[in-house]
């Protein structure tokens, strides 16, 4: 029987004799009453438009399996404003299915044994559904009509949404969740250099493969930390133990960047003139080795990167003996006093005739494909995706699931514009995070698109502004041309994985070894030889039927 959620009294999470106004259950309130006790949360009329017929309709329950967050302090998800808001709209009541972090057993029953009649929160990948797609609804023919909410959005976005999630057979069998994009994340790592060493030696920011060279040198060359110690400068850190600081970063220089730079295969194509095309056998990636090999042997770069851990890396950035290194922000590495001494450092020019292309993507995908999937299992799927369309209706509503009511985390100004604020009431047990996951589903909700992005200052939020300013250097170095993002037939999935594991071990190796010892012409010919043996060809070349749609 459905639940008058409209009423409902929710129960209190955060500690008694907080000074602020009590925030109930996973529900906050909407402000005081008369007589002064607290009134439920109410949609706005701008938020609940065009729901009036649905919520005519007789109430209907489904069952939703759903990521819960470590940090939620939520116990029962109809607690949540978003999730009332939309029972009250559409009728539809949801019984949850919970699914702790890491419970992967929890969800693998679920898809042999006692399907619910959706997921929900990325619990469920694009391999499992693709392992078991008749477990999975084809919502193709039902979302202009039950999801014209949804619908409009998919064609609104950057890239066009239902590209995005159409199966070679033509099915479409997941909805998005979360962010289109995040800005962030488009840029990967930057390089960021030590400004008070730069001004102990007298030099700019380097704008060149050689101007870093000479930059290097002295950092080697002198005592920079001033702790009476000459030799103990590492001019340049980098390593293959972490994600942002791999040695292949400074191959932007020489015209070769990938979308996700953090393995080497990943830079052995490029989109470059509406063609896909090979770069391990380049002259440029000839030229880096040797560059490469030049910062190694004359000291400049960390000896022990190919050896060391990701702690050891760590350790040594902390440790005040690092000139230059890559990394997502200074101030994720050093405290704020020593962080302020780091400036990013756009791709250096490596010759005139090569245009230095940053390793990254514009406006990159960041939403989560199957956030939201419909089983066969559920017998009234047009409903369902009602009470989706309605979470999906309105800016409004959107961040209303993503990060509970507004007014808290969240607000919107007189011009539309959603930015963030530092909810009231946050203590050392019930912190932002807690918040963001107790009150909202975070990046487990409808799809936020690019020009609905959440503004963030310096004030509220400086690590996320901070990121962005550094992202703002280099945006446009980044790329122009990308791989599509489309789901793979699992054959021809597996086709390219057969030739990708023995060619990355390969080039890795081969990377390592070009740099530490150097590389000459014999040795140039024979890693020519091994691509082609390899089969690094018929590698490029699916990614090339891959761009052009062949498969």
């Amino acid at each position: 029987m459905r639940k008058n959620v409209a009423g409902k009294l929710l129960g209190v999470v955060l500690a008694a004799g907080m000074a602020v106004g009590l925030l109930a259950g996973c529900g906050q309130t909407g402000g005081s009453t008369a007589d002064g006790t607290q009134a439920a949360a109410q949609p706005s009329s701008e938020a609940a438009g065009g729901t009036e017929a649905a919520a005519e309709k007789e109430p209907i329950t489904f069952q939703i399996a759903a990521g819960k967050h470590a940090l939620s302090q939520c116990d029962d998800f109809n607690d949540k404003v978003a999730f009332q808001m939309a029972e009250e709209a559409t009728g539809v009541h949801i019984e949850w299915i919970t699914i702790e972090d890491g419970a992967s057993e929890k969800v693998n029953a679920l898809l042999t044994a006692d399907l619910p009649d959706a997921f929900l929160g990325g619990v469920v990948g694009e391999n499992q559904i693709a392992a078991s797609m008749d477990s999975f609804l084809d919502l193709s023919g039902l979302l202009e009509t039950y999801a014209p909410h949804v619908t409009a959005d998919y064609n609104n976005m950057e890239e066009n949404g239902f590209d995005l999630l159409t199966w070679p057979d033509g099915s479409i069998r997941s909805l998005m969740t979360g962010l289109e994009v995040n800005y962030e994340n488009d840029g990967e790592a930057i390089m960021y250099i030590n400004s008070e060493w730069l001004d102990k030696v007298g030099m700019e920011v380097p704008t060149t493969v050689d101007e870093l060279y000479e930059v290097l040198c002295a950092f080697r060359d002198n005592d920079m930390n001033g702790n009476g110690d000459p030799n103990d400068e590492i001019p340049m850190e980098m390593t293959t133990a972490n994600w942002a600081a791999q040695f292949n970063n400074l191959l932007n220089p020489w015209g070769i960047a990938a979308e996700s730079g953090s393995s080497n295969i990943d830079y052995g194509k490029m989109v470059k003139n509406g063609e896909v095309v090979s770069t391990f056998d380049t002259d440029e990636y000839r030229a880096y080795l040797d560059y490469m090999h030049k910062l190694y042997s004359e000291g400049l770069l960390d000896e022990e990167g190919f050896a060391q851990t990701n702690d050891q890396f760590y350790a040594k950035l902390q440790s005040g003996v690092v000139g230059c290194y890559y990394g997502w922000t200074p101030y994720s590495n050093f405290d704020e006093e020593e962080a302020a001494k780091w400036v990013p450092v756009r791709v250096l020019q490596a010759k005139e005739d090569i245009v230095p292309v940053k390793s990254g993507k514009r406006d990159r995908l960041f939403a989560n494909r199957t956030g939201f999937v419909i089983t066969t299992a559920c017998e009234a799927p047009e409903r369902l995706l009602e009470w989706w369309d309605y979470l999906s209706s309105s800016t409004e509503i959107k961040y209303t699931m993503r990060f509970g009511e507004k007014g808290g985390y969240w607000d919107i100004d007189e011009n539309g514009k959603v930015y963030q604020k530092t909810p009231e009431g946050l203590t050392a047990d019930f912190t932002v995070e807690n918040y963001k996951q107790t009150y909202g589903m975070n990046d487990a909700c409808t799809l936020i698109l690019k020009d609905e992005s959440i503004e963030v200052s310096e004030e509220e939020a400086f690590s996320t502004w901070i990121r962005s300013r550094y992202v703002d250097e280099i945006w446009d170095q980044l790329p122009t041309e990308y791989l599509p993002t489309r789901f793979v037939d699992p054959a021809k999935v597996d086709e390219r994985t057969f030739i990708q594991t023995e060619l990355s071990t390969y080039i890795s190796n081969f990377n390592a070894t070009s740099i530490v010892e150097g590389i000459d012409d014999d040795g140039w010919q024979l890693h020519l030889d091994q691509l082609e043996a390899l089969g690094y060809y018929d590698w490029v070349q699916w990614y090339r039927d891959f761009y052009e749609g062949n498969f």
